[in-house]
């Protein structure tokens, strides 16, 4: 075998790769896939609370939830820029709506007790998912890949 002077090209006995290339192999963290799922979970439980609002409100809060999902989507492709954007509409929606999960306390509140339950599930789905984009093993997925 022919000496090429270095112990750390491809194919010799000393080879180790550098960290670009471990991480390229490396799989998307389960804390990633779960952030994902629980982000694409808030909108689905917020539609049936949606329904009972508004005509115009819905228009707005529905274009937002599309911005969350498509967001929420490219999240699990390593996108940074994406876990900005999917943040910042999730805390947009809690504020917006999670105003409605007064129906708890005020009975006379149209929305009633259902859709507030429905409301605080999908607030907790949304900013757990969130917390776990921002966490440790997430901030590593999103420091070895930046686009």
């Amino acid at each position: 075998m022919p000496v090429t002077g270095s112990a750390n090209e491809p194919g010799s006995a000393g080879y180790r790769p550098d960290e670009v290339e471990m991480e390229m192999e490396a799989r998307r963290p389960r804390v990633i896939t779960v952030a994902f799922w629980l982000l694409i979970a808030a909108p689905v439980l917020w539609l049936p609370v949606l329904g009972d609002g508004d005509p115009a409100d819905m228009q707005s809060v529905g274009l937002i939830l599309s911005l969350y999902l498509w967001f929420a989507v490219r999240v699990r492709h390593s996108r940074w820029k994406a876990r900005i954007a999917v943040t910042a509409t999730a805390v947009w929606l809690i504020v917006v709506l999670g105003a409605r999960a007064r129906g708890f306390t005020a009975p006379e509140y149209p929305y009633g007790r259902v859709d507030a339950l429905l409301d605080v599930i999908a607030v907790l789905s949304s900013a757990i998912g969130v917390a776990l984009l921002h966490g440790h093993r997430g901030n590593a997925f999103f420091r070895r890949r930046p686009r």
